[in-house]
């Protein structure tokens, strides 16, 4: 009995102590301040995450920048920032550096996205091959033109893998923002776009509509030693098993080696609510979510949970 009273005087001593302290001071998975630098594609689909996430943990607060992906990563392996959300697979090399610093990044895989061509609504060529699409990509025949969104993002350092070069042939041309690339490409009928397909990927966005209205998706098959789909779209079903052959998986990534905030994000992310938002932003979500489906009629289709 004597021992009972010891414990309880013990708890209650640190449920007072933990009162007493300052909600800042305090971590855990829903509780506790986090800074996160996320690659600026997907601005979008991470502020939805963070808005939810916030409304349900009100203890929670996330901190969250955005960078080209060469940006983020950089700060990263420099313990510039702990957590980051990109498409980047931290790779055997990065890994070997991080254990030597006896740190142990923690990766979770969320969704799968997508690199979309697109040309103006003039351009006669819509339709391609894997391989004549990567064989332009190296040599321009007909003046072809390609046009990238900001030197050091993502879509650059697929481009550079798939030509195993270490800098962008000529005939690339990497602006600034968004809207130069879209303004470009509206202009030249030879010039092909390279966009993160997140940026149109959400068929309810007023952007996503106006984007479609003025410029067309290319079809592009997978590549000749796999299975064939035809000339695919990135459209949402087509992410999945990877139909569409530009396919790219987004990860968040943290170091903290803690239970922290950046474990409950994660969590969330890649749970339920924050996998029906990877659905409903038109990504593929790597849990997929139960759907139940009711059908009186042939056109009368109910979504019931």
């Amino acid at each position: 009995m004597k021992s009972l009273h010891w414990y309880i005087l013990f708890l209650s001593v640190a449920v007072f102590a933990s009162c007493n302290r300052k909600v800042e001071e305090i971590s855990g998975p829903t509780i506790g301040q986090i800074n996160i630098l996320a690659d600026e594609g997907l601005r979008e689909l991470v502020s939805q995450q963070e808005e939810v996430f916030e409304r349900l943990y009100t203890y929670a607060k996330l901190d969250i920048d955005y960078a080209p992906e060469f940006d983020v990563v950089s700060k990263f392996i420099q313990d510039s920032v702990d957590v980051i959300i990109t498409y980047h697979k931290l790779n055997d090399e990065e890994l070997a550096y991080f254990k030597q610093k006896a740190s142990y990044p923690r990766e979770f895989e969320f969704a799968t996205g997508a690199i979309a061509f697109i040309v103006n609504r003039e351009s006669a060529d819509t339709l391609y091959t894997y391989e004549e699409l990567t064989g332009l990509f190296r040599n321009p025949a007909g003046g072809k033109r390609f046009v990238i969104e900001n030197v050091k993002s993502g879509i650059t350092r697929e481009i550079l893998r798939l030509l195993d070069q270490s800098e962008l042939p000529e005939h690339f041309y990497a602006l600034d923002t968004k809207a130069e690339v879209l303004d470009y490409i509206a202009s030249q009928d030879n010039a092909i776009g390279l966009i993160d397909y997140t940026d149109i990927s959400d068929s309810d966005s007023a952007y996503t509509k106006e984007v479609l209205a003025k410029f067309r998706l290319l079809g592009i098959t997978r590549p000749i030693d796999s299975l064939q789909v035809g000339h695919v779209q990135p459209w949402q079903y087509n992410l999945q098993d990877r139909k569409y052959p530009f396919t790219r998986d987004i990860y968040i990534t943290t170091k903290t080696g803690k239970s922290d905030v950046s474990i409950g994000f994660a969590s969330f992310i890649c749970e339920e609510k924050g996998q029906r938002i990877v659905l409903k932003a038109g990504l593929l979500p790597k849990y997929q979510t139960e759907r139940n489906i009711e059908i009186k009629t042939i056109t009368d289709i109910k979504v019931v949970k």
